[in-house]
């Protein structure tokens, strides 16, 4: 452990970080669920860091998220997530890059809907390895920013890709509510060790006007909260409990069993839109237009 660290959000240094600030917890997939990871909460700003070194490349060799399918639950929280997106503009022709995209789902979803130029990246998924080298009407990062080593410069990279006049749209986890000293609720939103930086929605917002791209619209509820049952974060946090917040479990076969052995599930996935466990903020950008330069003046045209 080390006795100095730096938040790479607002650069406020700790030096020997009290019992206040730091905290270990268990991950919630197969593979690290018996390891202990280090965080660190900065006392200024509220982000959370893992301070453990990492491989990311091994890290990300079994992803289990990238076995998602397009399913019930993921077509009703990714209508949740277009609908943003619409409501701001995008009309059908744009052109679209899931940045961070995993397997695809949500690129299958807009495609499935109608959009046709869409493309992704994700540079430890062998299918969407190579960044683009174009510009697109619209960026959606989404749960990408937690996932880096450094939130700030993957914000400067993607943003490099939206066209002038074109939208931005980042969404992450929430460091501010999470306790220290009481890490197993927040086992989902944690995500160890993957999610390497968690932010406040305020720190969210100060990277977005760093960009210099104005706000269109932002949200605190995740776009995982919708009316639809079982297409609800309460749902999901809960359904991961019961499976022992083991992601894998969650895609077997078997994994719906547990409704039967947890009767309040099925509260949760009703009603679990009106008791969030957690939030996930998220802001819609656009990219100023490039200024249309006027007639160059010059001595002669002044004549």
């Amino acid at each position: 452990m080390t006795s100095e660290i730096e938040c790479l959000i607002c650069g406020y240094r700790s030096v020997a970080p009290g019992a206040g600030e730091l905290g270990a917890c268990r991950g919630n997939t197969e593979r690290f669920s018996a390891v202990s990871h280090h965080l660190w909460k900065c006392p200024r700003c509220a982000s959370i860091h893992n301070i453990d070194p990492v491989d990311f490349a091994d890290l990300y060799r079994d992803y289990p998220l990238n076995q998602r399918r397009l399913d019930v639950f993921a077509r009703g929280t990714l209508r949740n997530l277009l609908r943003r997106l619409e409501h701001a503009g995008l009309a059908r022709d744009a052109s679209i890059l899931d940045y961070g995209c995993g397997n695809g789902v949500f690129i299958d979803y807009l495609r499935q809907r109608g959009y046709a130029d869409v493309r992704g990246y994700d540079p430890h998924v062998p299918a969407f390895a190579r960044r683009p080298e174009r510009q697109f009407d619209c960026v959606v990062a989404n749960d990408v920013i937690e996932h880096v080593a450094d939130p700030r410069a993957t914000i400067a990279d993607f943003s490099a890709l939206v066209r002038p006049g074109g939208l931005l749209y980042i969404g992450t986890a929430d460091s501010e509510p999470v306790r220290m000293d009481d890490l197993e609720p927040h086992l989902m939103r944690l995500h160890q060790p993957f999610h390497r930086v968690i932010v406040t929605e305020r720190s969210l917002h100060r990277l977005a006007a760093e960009t210099g791209y104005a706000m269109v619209a932002h949200w605190r509820r995740s776009y995982m909260d919708t009316l639809l049952p079982f297409a609800n974060y309460r749902f999901l946090d809960e359904f991961s409990r019961a499976l022992g917040h083991v992601l894998e479990r969650s895609f077997h076969p078997s994994a719906s069993r547990v409704m039967f052995r947890r009767p309040r599930l099925w509260l949760y996935a009703f009603l679990g839109y009106f008791r969030p466990s957690a939030y996930e903020p998220a802001v819609l950008l656009r990219r100023p237009p490039v200024a249309v330069a006027g007639p160059e003046i010059t001595q002669e045209s002044q004549q």
